[in-house]
């Protein structure tokens, strides 16, 4: 894969479109801790570019019976979990050295769509949201559904496991941001609530800043170290879907239905750039782990590559 410069505060303004592939609906991307794969999750499934993005996936996955809604990978590469409006999650053993992905097993607990997923710090652990407006929590070793959190209203969006794993983080349609403490000392407590659906969730590198991006038009920020709200970003008419951190957490790159994606200083607030390429909403973004690309994927049925 090609080598390219650092994304920083001095040149985000420069990101450009490196290049583009075009496959069905995009629903999710996300990249492998090492870099060296990225998962887009399409109307055909889920698509592996392996050390290169264009042309012929490396491998595509096909085991769901509904669309994929959600990726994600264990911090050691070795795993990868996808969830799907078919209400089941799928975990995949990724192979170290040709990075091919095999079944493992089907986790069944959720009663409608799997909206979101995240493994714990470790991998021994699984969160995933739905429709069904639960959170549970699974074993990857086993297989077993350890516990299932209610509270949310409406459908939950988005989850992310924060704090070094010691709580939970979940955003719904209710408009609220609740808190699980996995040390049960308490549970569902709200962080803070936008004036519309919670869209997405991220947590940053560390795990003690929250971005929220809602339906409301704005990107929230919030120090989970207090338990409070330190910016409101102004971000996307029509509403916001993403927001995303850069490894090195002073960059957040956001998006949302007006096709734009857009850059921040997460520590002030202030808006460096804004990215135009997309004719659809842009409804999924991944910073690669060396912070070099920008992965958007949008309702244009393009996953655009940006970098300096």
């Amino acid at each position: 894969m090609a080598q390219y410069s650092p994304i920083t505060l001095d040149n985000a303004s420069e990101l450009q479109i490196l290049s583009s592939v075009k496959r069905g609906w995009i629903s999710e991307i996300a990249w492998s801790p090492t870099g060296e794969t990225l998962a887009i999750a399409d109307a055909a499934g889920i698509a592996l570019y392996v050390n290169g993005i264009g042309g012929t996936p490396t491998q595509v996955l096909s085991a769901h019976e509904g669309p994929v809604k959600c990726i994600a990978f264990s911090r050691d590469g070795l795993m990868m979990a996808t969830g799907s409006a078919d209400t089941t999650i799928r975990l995949w053993d990724i192979h170290p050295e040709t990075h091919e992905a095999t079944e493992r097993m089907v986790l069944e607990g959720h009663g409608d769509a799997v909206e979101d997923i995240d493994f714990s710090p470790r991998g021994t652990m699984l969160v995933s949201a739905g429709a069904d407006r639960t959170i549970q929590l699974w074993n990857t070793e086993i297989g077993r559904r350890d516990e299932v959190f209610e509270g949310h209203e409406q459908l939950i969006s988005s989850v992310r496991f924060a704090l070094n794993g010691q709580i939970i983080l979940s955003g719904s349609w209710d408009n609220s941001i609740r808190m699980w403490d996995l040390r049960g000392e308490t549970q569902g407590t709200v962080l803070g609530k936008h004036d519309d659906w919670v869209r997405g969730i991220s947590v940053s590198k560390g795990g003690t800043i929250l971005a929220s991006a809602s339906k409301d038009m704005t990107v929230r920020l919030w120090d989970l170290l207090d338990a409070e709200q330190t910016f409101i970003l102004q971000a996307h008419v029509s509403g916001a879907d993403v927001a995303v951190f850069h490894p090195d957490n002073a960059l957040l790159a956001t998006s949302g239905r007006d096709n734009l994606i857009k850059i921040w200083d997460s520590t002030t607030g202030e808006q460096i750039t804004t990215l135009e390429g997309h004719e659809k909403p842009v409804l999924s973004l991944a910073f690669n782990p060396t912070g070099s690309m920008l992965v958007s994927g949008s309702g244009d049925n393009q996953v655009k590559v940006w970098g300096i």
